[in-house]
């Protein structure tokens, strides 16, 4: 089996940073860094002591893996763009099938870390799952094997599962932090700090590391305080948009816990 050691990133943001930094530290070269925005792929080459463009013809063909790691939406017009022959090739999307990377290379998988990232804060892999999929089993164990450098956490994930875990993802990380963002807004609107929920949504997530979150599950919606539903919609009157997300996420646990 071949080993992966140099490696094209296509892309250089919060994913791709992060990956190409751990990389690096694990003794992996970055060859190149190839972004449509010529100041992200100079920042990120220059941490990983790698060339730079942002011309998808002048990429680099002696690499054994090329990662793209952008948005959903440019992912299939890079793949359909890209003729790298028999070099493997993944993505790093929670949402995208693996095939539509089979034009670019007759080697291709997905590589998708189960993570929020940013570039401002580099995250320790060792714990995060990877799904891991690929269009041949030495493909797949060749990523195993380049997953394993990091983490510690491995799943053989198919492209249908992956979406279901793209989505169940969306609700525990992506819609849990605009809950954040209403919180601070409702408490900024009053003069009120943000960080006296800090605590409260420490423990929260503490629970639920080591309980069902249905058991987890509390409030005034799970206790079915109709009284005070009303009060926090009578505050709320205000904010039409907010009034509408509380009333239906109330009317989802009090349905839950109570039908």
């Amino acid at each position: 089996m071949r080993e992966i050691n140099n490696i094209v990133l296509i892309g250089a943001g919060n994913v791709a940073t992060n990956l190409a930094i751990a990389f690096q530290s694990n003794g992996k070269k970055i060859l190149q860094v190839i972004s449509k925005n010529l100041d992200h792929a100079k920042l990120l080459a220059d941490k990983v002591s790698a060339n730079y463009t942002t011309i998808l013809d002048e990429i680099i063909n002696s690499a054994d893996l090329y990662i793209i790691s952008i948005n959903d939406d440019a992912i299939i017009n890079i793949a359909s763009s890209l003729k790298i022959k028999n070099k493997l090739i993944v993505h790093t999307s929670g949402s995208i099938d693996m095939n539509v990377l089979q034009n670019a290379s007759t080697n291709y998988g997905v590589f998708y870390p189960l993570q929020t990232f940013s570039k401002d804060t580099i995250v320790d892999f060792n714990n995060i799952p990877f799904c891991i999929e690929a269009n041949t089993s030495e493909n797949r164990e060749e990523l195993i094997e380049l997953a394993q450098i990091l983490s510690n956490d491995i799943r053989e994930i198919n492209s249908e599962e992956r979406k279901i875990i793209h989505l169940a993802a969306v609700f525990a990380c992506n819609f849990s932090n605009y809950m954040y963002l209403i919180a601070e807004e409702i408490l900024s609107k009053h003069n009120l700090p943000f960080d006296i929920l800090k605590q409260l949504i420490n423990q929260t997530a503490f629970k639920v590391n080591n309980q069902n979150p249905e058991n987890t599950q509390t409030g005034p919606a799970k206790r079915n305080d109709l009284e005070l539903i009303e009060k926090h919609l009578t505050l709320l009157k205000e904010t039409p948009a907010y009034y509408e997300i509380y009333k239906v996420i109330t009317n989802n646990i009090v349905n839950k816990f109570h039908n």
